[in-house]
């Protein structure tokens, strides 16, 4: 087994990923652009060795060709789509790797890439933590598959977290954990899954990334930049409101990932969540995961920051934190 010695500070950070946020001026969403700068100074301030960031593809380049449920990335580059911050990360490989190990040590098959992609479900997070330089520090990237039938538990979630959370503590660093990812909102009209894609150009394109004589990648990635600047102007505008945001069902969620128990979510299913939160509501994955690996680490309770269902981004929008206490 992997030795776990040492000791470790650790932070706590979950924001969404919304494109739209990219898109639109800060002026037209003060009070969450308070709470998303008064974290990226917090974690400046806490100035961390490494940042294990938690996110999820949404079908850029994990296609339903093959979609592992959790991939520890040993390198990996962004793209450049809607919402996100194009670039390399700069993957420490050595500890990238130790990880890997660890959780394999503990029962967990984790799949691994040398060369993985990712979009804004990371990028967009970083790009705003690191001012838009996704190489500024040390990152590992963490894919959790909460977009594809069959997504993971949110029980596995958590103990994946957890699990991480231990290996970080061994390593006597500042370790950041970031959770990208949104709270209600609706994807599948956008993201369908294999028997809901409305033909078979798209079914094409989310199994195997599309083709010259059907959807392209620059044509897909196209019409969703197209999709959410059109989205965006209509709320902003008065002319849309999102009928899919449950501020029920996220402030219960935030009040039960605030409350210290997070084995509280093991309960939870993913068909009651894709009912009262929609498919873009399964990303509350990140959130259990990066909360778990950060308490596991020794980092102090949770709080929100804010939350509301009446922002302009077309989500229930979050944002949380762990205060900055040393382990």
């Amino acid at each position: 087994m992997t030795d776990l010695t040492g000791r470790s500070e650790a932070y706590v950070a979950c924001v969404p990923h919304v494109p739209i946020l990219s898109l639109q001026e800060r002026e037209v969403n003060p009070e969450l652009w308070r709470a998303y700068e008064a974290r990226i100074a917090e974690l400046a301030a806490f100035d961390p060795d490494v940042v294990i960031v938690f996110g999820g593809d949404h079908y850029s380049n994990i296609r339903l060709n093959l979609s592992p449920t959790f991939i520890v990335g040993h390198a990996a580059e962004a793209i450049n789509d809607c919402g996100g911050v194009p670039g390399k990360l700069d993957v420490p490989k050595e500890l990238s790797t130790k990880l890997a190990d660890f959780l394999v040590d503990n029962d967990f098959d984790i799949a691994v890439s040398y060369d993985m992609g990712v979009d804004h479900g990371f990028s967009n997070a970083l790009g705003f933590f690191f001012h838009g330089k996704l190489d500024a520090r040390p990152v590992i990237p963490v894919h959790i598959n909460s977009l594809s039938d069959p997504r993971p538990s949110f029980r596995r979630c958590r103990q994946l977290g957890e699990a991480i959370g231990r290996w970080a503590a061994s390593l006597g660093k500042r370790v950041a954990f970031i959770g990208s990812g949104g709270l209600s909102h609706q994807t599948s009209f956008i993201f369908p899954q294999f028997d809901t894609a409305p033909d078979e150009k798209v079914r094409d394109f989310i199994v195997h990334g599309g083709s010259p004589d059907g959807i392209t990648d620059e044509k897909w990635h196209g019409d969703i930049d197209a999709g959410m600047k059109k989205l965006s102007a209509e709320i902003i505008a008065g002319e849309f409101k999102a009928p899919w945001i449950n501020k029920e069902w996220d402030e219960h969620f935030l009040e039960v990932f605030t409350a210290g128990d997070l084995s509280r979510f093991d309960s939870w299913t993913d068909a009651e969540v894709l009912d009262k939160a929609g498919y873009g509501g399964g990303e509350i994955r990140m959130w259990i995961a990066a909360a778990a690996a950060g308490l596991a680490a020794g980092a102090p309770g949770l709080k929100t920051d804010f939350y509301s269902e009446n922002t302009p981004l077309a989500i229930g929008a979050g944002i949380a934190h762990s205060e900055l206490v040393a382990a």
